[in-house]
């Protein structure tokens, strides 16, 4: 009968936590939503309260790189004039925050179609078989591009997450980079090979290295977390903080950068 009893009591407890839980849930979606919104609003521009620089279009260069691993890949690069497209036209269309211990918080972002184009320089081999020759122009295009994040609260103050996945989802990958291989005949077999198989490539790929990704991406998210609590993440996106009056999150920053779209639709 005792156990009876307390077991309603938990019923009951639990029930209570819920109702509790869901209309702070969605206050703190709402607050995030409109983050985003604004934040997507003003991507064409420097953001120097959140450090950014300009997002879309985000430009990079000159930059050189090296990698030498002795058994897959030897080579020297560089790219400048770098362009990327497409960052603002991210679409949230999941977004569910669980401000409790234990339960899952989702998030489901999405890219329709994101486009750069640079110019890019490739010296060296590949498996010491195959070598590159890249001198030119390099573009790629990537549709229907989603991330879905799944984590949960480890502690709310400090803020830490636990049980992180990230699930990686691509409609389609185009590529053409001039010059890549030395060899023309087997320059056209690798770009109509990634431009027929890239999405399952990259699937391969992923399957095979996203424990290391997730472990490393959670333990930066903790040691950044780790320095908050969840009212002061939310008062940070509102522009306030610790009941004192600051500067809001964008200003100086006029939300004109979907203007043009807008009108069109």
């Amino acid at each position: 009968m005792r156990q009876a009893h307390f077991t309603s009591q938990l019923l009951l407890a639990t029930a209570i936590l819920y109702a509790c839980l869901a209309p702070a849930s969605c206050v703190y979606e709402s607050v995030i939503l409109n983050f985003l919104n604004e934040f997507r609003m003003r991507m064409c521009h420097p953001i120097p309260n959140l450090g950014l620089p300009a997002l879309d279009p985000l430009q990079l260069g000159p930059a050189e790189a090296a990698v030498n691993n002795k058994y897959l890949v030897d080579f020297t690069g560089s790219i400048d004039d770098f362009k990327l497209q497409g960052l603002s036209d991210f679409d949230v269309p999941t977004l569910t925050l669980r401000p409790v211990i234990g339960l899952t918080s989702t998030m489901n972002i999405t890219f329709p179609l994101t486009h750069f184009e640079s110019l890019y320089t490739a010296k060296g081999s590949l498996a010491y078989i195959l070598n590159l020759a890249g001198d030119g122009n390099a573009e790629a295009s990537i549709t229907d591009f989603s991330i879905r994040i799944s984590f949960r609260m480890r502690s709310l103050s400090p803020l830490g997450i636990s049980n992180l996945q990230i699930a990686l989802h691509l409609g389609d990958l185009k590529i053409n980079f001039e010059n890549l291989l030395e060899e023309e005949r087997v320059n056209e077999f690798i770009h109509a090979l990634v431009n027929e198989m890239g999405v399952e490539l990259l699937g391969d790929v992923w399957d095979y290295g996203q424990g290391t990704v997730v472990s490393k991406v959670q333990t930066a998210v903790n040691h950044f977390l780790g320095q908050f609590t969840l009212s002061d993440i939310i008062s940070i996106i509102t522009g306030g903080g610790n009941g004192e009056e600051s500067a809001p999150i964008f200003e100086g920053v006029e939300p004109d950068c979907k203007l043009e779209a807008s009108t069109k639709n």
